[in-house]
């Protein structure tokens, strides 16, 4: 039996439907809490042989550190092994371009792809008359527009996901197209750049228009918010939206779909651990080619809202699918974190003392430079 863990997302309902229809591949996917994730993949990786045949991982999130460590395993020695029907069944060229380098990490495929979780921004028709099918709004357009449309009690110019979980990956759009940066041209963590300073004041100006709780937002809240229409404006993942707005009761208001110029995504998809023997590693790779083909690919749009393949954005879906647009454009201009493994050291500093700022216990600017002092006192050890 091939076993295969993944997190407590919709996107995965899509495999295991796929997994059972398929019973000869012997393949099992188990679901592990998001609190106990991490954990768990770790001890995996790190023993002796993994107990488990397969994983799903956060695409540039965790892959660089991942790959660095050489706790995957390439795919493409593994799938050279395999029968030319299982390679061709799979159709790797079909796969998005972003989505696909996502996966790879110094010219080396790691993952296979299964969804992505990118910003998408959704927005009140009754507030708003932008004329492209699928506006690109700048984050510097969003203070004026939150003000414009804050009506309480009735809804608030805007909701922010602003939980210190989720924070960080919610500022990264303001970060990107105000010109800010992780690391400068050397590779020094450059945190306390002025363009960070402006995005975070401007990410922290909107407060002024979300609702008074929304520095404790995360998804299940924001996914409230657009429910019951409490907010003209809200950002939240591509891969939610199916649960949204396909067989809602009741449904929810009229959201409509829209881009930020410089958005984020990050893909999931499902890597072969490498302390495992061989011909372990070839079953796995196969049964996942095999069931993770374009219907599956499909059927995500039913489960979570956020495929990977380009033959799947096709005319009838997009007339369908009222976000789907947006999400294709999402990933044309998805511009990920750094490739870089040390980015986890401090990673966990980013949310914690962006959310400081964010709650004012401390200015943006001693927010942004303490996190660069961890930064730095974290990559010398």
């Amino acid at each position: 039996m091939i076993h295969i863990i993944g997190p407590n997302d919709p996107a995965l309902d899509a495999l295991d439907e796929a997994l059972a229809r398929r019973p000869e591949l012997n393949a099992r996917l188990h679901i592990i809490p998001w609190p106990e994730y991490r954990d768990t993949l770790m001890a995996g990786l790190t023993a002796d042989v993994s107990p488990w045949q397969a994983a799903f991982v956060p695409g540039h999130i965790w892959l660089p550190e991942l790959a660095h460590r050489g706790l995957l395993a390439p795919l493409q020695p593994i799938a050279a092994a395999l029968p030319e029907g299982i390679r061709g069944s799979y159709d790797a060229g079909d796969i998005i371009p972003s989505v696909a380098q996502e996966c790879r990490h110094q010219d080396e495929d790691y993952l296979l792809p299964l969804f992505t979780d990118g910003h998408i921004l959704f927005y009140l028709a009754s507030c708003f008359d932008f004329e492209e099918d699928v506006p690109v709004i700048s984050t510097r357009a969003l203070l004026d527009l939150a003000r414009k449309a804050h009506h309480p009690p009735k809804h608030t110019g805007i909701a922010l996901k602003a939980d210190a979980s989720e924070i960080f990956t919610d500022w990264l759009p303001y970060l990107w197209e105000a010109g800010g940066r992780i690391f400068d041209d050397s590779g020094r963590p450059d945190l306390a750049h002025p363009a960070n300073l402006t995005a975070l004041e401007t990410y922290l100006a909107l407060r002024a228009y979300a609702p008074p709780q929304t520095h404790r937002f995360g998804n299940a809240e924001i996914a409230d918010v657009i429910r019951r229409g409490e907010a003209a404006l809200v950002a939240t993942w591509g891969g939610q939206a199916a649960p949204l707005f396909l067989d809602a009761d009741p449904p929810p208001p009229p959201y409509r779909a829209a881009v930020f110029p410089t958005p984020w995504n990050a893909t999931w998809g499902v890597g072969i651990p490498s302390n495992q023997p061989e011909a372990v590693q070839r079953d796995a790779l196969a049964a996942l080619m095999q069931a993770m083909g374009p219907d599956t690919d499909a059927a995500v749009i039913r489960t979570a809202g956020s495929p990977v393949r380009a033959s799947t954005y096709t005319p009838e879906a997009l007339a369908r699918f009222p976000w789907l647009a947006a999400q294709q454009e999402m990933l044309h201009r998805a511009r990920p974190l750094p490739a870089d493994p040390r980015l986890g050291l401090f990673l966990g500093d980013l949310y914690a003392f962006v959310h400081k700022a964010f709650v004012g216990e401390m200015t943006p600017r001693q927010a942004l430079e303490a996190v660069q002092e961890r930064a730095l006192a974290a990559l010398a050890t």
